[in-house]
């Protein structure tokens, strides 16, 4: 008979039929994984779905997939496989057939004359090792695999379809029909369904009903209809927010998808109190309560396997009530890092970042930039059986298993900072703070990433420069925001181009590109892309949401400069020198790989123009008359020139050997560069007018500002030139 595992197991003799996962809901229960009556659901509900225990206890919350494989991997002592890594012998496959592999939900990973190393789902099923390893008269090993990486594996390897790859890992029954709970439908004809709902709130001869009355309308079966057509209509339509606004004659529904708002359906007057009232008793708020706004949360079950939470807001206005609801649906909560729209550079310098055993990481933006769900992201892949994570959220928008989350309250004095306080007496090894609003939580913040743990959290600020800026102006000083800072990432979402209506733009303004940012070298070869509208992305051009991203690590020049907390023009330039690349030029690329339109990219991010420092900006001008020697031969002065209007004369050994007539043309460099004498005299003829700057500051201002050193540079090009001419006539006349 084949081998299960090298350790002996004493459950193995009462094993009868454990193909459906009995031994593994036993050990999971004896082990205090799980509860006795947890365990008794489970095995409940498997008698009418017959599905897989494990699958079961995942779907209902008690346990997460990691946990159980770790699980296994621990109690059985057999390792856990991840099939991509193992580069599996695809000859195997003639072994182990499509058929096989499907009815035990193994997968061949390597073998030889005797032994068949096996990756499973359940390795507590023995009547499948035995029966393969009859098959085939080979000892089997097992190893235990994920469900995600054997179905990937399948899909690979075998070539399956989608439709079964999909049932693989769907964890909802495959039938959600036989759920006990009733789905919510949307109704089809949604003029009718608002017409029943003002009928149902009015009374005979056309008179409103009053207030009282149209409150109790609230439990009409139409106004009940209505409001879930309308949830259900944001979620058909993949909307993010519902705005419900009632104006002095209007009363309108708007949903927001892909960032922008459409209107969708105007309601009757008369059903604004009725429909509130329902909204309210659905999101557990005060119904009596008009003055004053009002959150709440609305739980919408579409069946046993899904359900969708809508975070709402009231607002009392001019004309009533108005309402908004956020929907946070998990399903579509998008927490891999390599789908949120980092190029694959900036990706790899983010996750070295979450490497780190320590530091203070900042996602900034403004507010639906999608900071959340970098975030959540972000922390998920830290998300380890062996690591403990704190959050402090205001308020928590999705829960995640293993993450310990806490609702912010500031009524009862429960606060960031005093969250933040309290997570350091938990031992955690990851703590996000939903934001840094003030001293108190930053210099918390600060302290805990100096003192061995990976800090999160959000400020609402343009780009990472001004990130830094703001922390230094809440009170902090430069040297502990320098010492404890890892990187800070600021961000946009843009609207996606639709991919069945992308054509490319033809005809673009090049020098336009040039003015918003687009290198000179790469403007001929720049692309432009934009969508017709089609069915799919109904009309709009647009299908979904992509981010933007600007990255400034703490590298050492960007500590530093933190430390002695130089500008914020300054700062950026640093950080661009160490490899940051900004918004804009992220948005600029995305454009150029026809991701998002260029107008979407003009809109979404701000072309930051270096700001110059004050000697280059306002220096001192001075205006020479006739003969008025502005440079003599021989001195030690340092200072540089710039002709704004005028002419000059260059005199050397008593002769003039060129002139400076250009306006805007740079002079007296040479003293500055060579740290030597003046080696020419040079005076005004006629009135001119010269702007003097600083010689200490050449030097920099040809490292930092190329624009101004290449025209430096071709001045003194030019006057070489010409003196070299001068030069060889003269020797012509002799």
């Amino acid at each position: 008979m084949a081998q299960a595992t090298e350790k002996k197991s004493s459950f193995k003799k009462s094993v009868q039929d454990s193909g459906t996962g009995e031994v593994l809901g036993k050990m999971l229960s004896k082990e205090g994984q799980i509860t006795r009556s947890q365990l008794k659901e489970a095995e409940e509900i498997q008698k009418k779905t017959k599905e897989r225990i494990s699958k079961i206890i995942r779907r209902l919350g008690y346990m997460d997939e990691d946990s159980i494989i770790a699980f296994l991997s621990r109690q059985m002592s057999i390792p856990v496989t991840n099939i991509t890594d193992d580069k599996p012998d695809p000859a195997l496959m003639k072994f182990v057939p499509w058929e096989l592999a499907k009815e035990y939900m193994v997968f061949p990973l390597r073998g030889d004359a005797k032994i068949l190393r096996l990756a499973m789902l359940d390795p507590t099923n023995f009547n499948t090792i035995e029966a393969i390893g009859s098959r085939l008269k080979k000892t089997v090993k097992p190893s235990v695999v994920s469900e995600k990486n054997l179905a990937d594996a399948y899909l690979k390897y075998y070539k399956i379809k989608k439709e079964e790859y999909d049932n693989i890992i769907r964890l909802a029954p495959a039938d959600d029909g036989a759920a006990e709970e009733e789905d919510i439908k949307m109704v089809d004809d949604l003029g009718s369904l608002i017409s029943d709902a003002a009928e149902d709130v009015s009374i005979e001869g056309g008179e409103e009903i009053d207030e009282s009355d149209q409150v109790g309308g609230a439990a009409d079966a139409a106004i009940v209809k209505l409001v879930n057509t309308i949830l259900l209509k944001s979620v058909t339509d993949g909307a993010s927010d519902i705005h419900i606004e009632p104006f002095e004659k209007s009363y309108q529904v708007r949903y927001r998808k892909d960032g922008v708002l459409h209107k969708s359906m105007n309601l009757p007057l008369n059903i604004k109190l009725a429909l509130v009232s329902r909204i309210k008793i659905m999101a557990m708020m005060n119904i009596a309560e008009k003055r004053r706004p009002q959150d709440g949360r609305i739980k919408l079950r579409l069946g046993k396997g899904r359900a969708i939470d809508f975070r709402v807001s009231v607002l009392p206005t001019l004309f009533g009530e108005s309402i908004v609801c956020r929907l946070l649906d998990q399903s579509k909560l998008q927490i891999d890092m390599t789908k949120l729209g980092f190029s694959k550079h900036m990706l790899e310098k983010f996750m070295e970042l979450l490497k780190k055993p320590q530091g203070l990481i900042l996602v900034t933006g403004p507010t639906g930039s999608g900071k959340t769900n970098t975030l959540y992201s972000a922390v998920n892949i830290l998300n380890e059986p062996h690591v403990k994570i704190l959050t402090a959220e205001d308020p928590v928008e999705f829960n995640f298993a293993g993450i310990n989350q806490v609702n912010v309250r500031t009524e009862v004095g429960l606060t960031f900072a005093s969250a933040l306080k309290a997570f350091l007496r938990q031992d955690p090894e990851v703590i996000l703070i939903g934001e840094i609003r003030d001293l108190d939580t930053a210099e918390i913040a600060l302290k805990a990433a100096s003192t061995g743990h990976m800090v999160f959290s959000t400020l609402h600020t343009n780009d990472c420069p001004s990130t830094v800026a703001r922390i230094l102006d809440i009170g902090i000083q430069g040297y502990m925001l320098s010492s404890a800072l890892t990187g800070v990432l600021a961000q946009r979402l843009l609207r996606k181009i639709c991919q069945d209506c992308k054509y490319e733009v033809k005809k673009i303004d090049r020098q336009m590109l040039v003015d918003e940012g687009v290198p000179k070298e790469r403007v001929e070869s720049f692309k432009v892309f934009q969508g017709k509208g089609c069915v799919v992305c109904g009309g709009s051009g647009f299908k979904g949401r992509v981010g933007a991203f600007e990255l400034m690590e703490a590298t050492t020049a960007v500590r530093d400069a933190i430390t002695s907390q130089v500008p914020e023009g300054q700062l950026r330039k640093i950080a661009i020198k160490d490899g940051m690349m900004t918004l804009r030029m992220d948005a600029m690329e995305k454009v150029h790989n026809g991701v998002t339109t260029l107008s979407e990219a003009l809109g979404k991010t701000v072309l930051v123009k270096e700001a110059l420092p004050a000697y280059l900006l306002n220096p001192d001008e001075l205006v020479f008359d006739d003969g008025d020697l502005i440079i003599k031969e021989g001195n030690t002065d340092r200072n540089f020139y710039q002709l704004l209007q005028g002419h000059l004369a260059i005199i050397k050994n008593g002769r003039i050997v060129g002139e400076i007539s250009q306006p805007f043309e740079y002079f007296g460099e040479m003293s500055s560069l060579m740290d030597q004498p003046r080696t020419a005299t040079i005076k005004s003829r006629g009135k001119s007018v010269v702007k003097v700057f600083p010689g200490d500051k050449l030097r920099q201002t040809i490292e930092d500002y190329p624009d101004i050193a290449m025209k430096i540079i071709r001045s003194l090009v030019i006057r070489l030139t010409e003196a070299d001419k001068k030069i060889s006539q003269m020797g012509q006349k002799q």
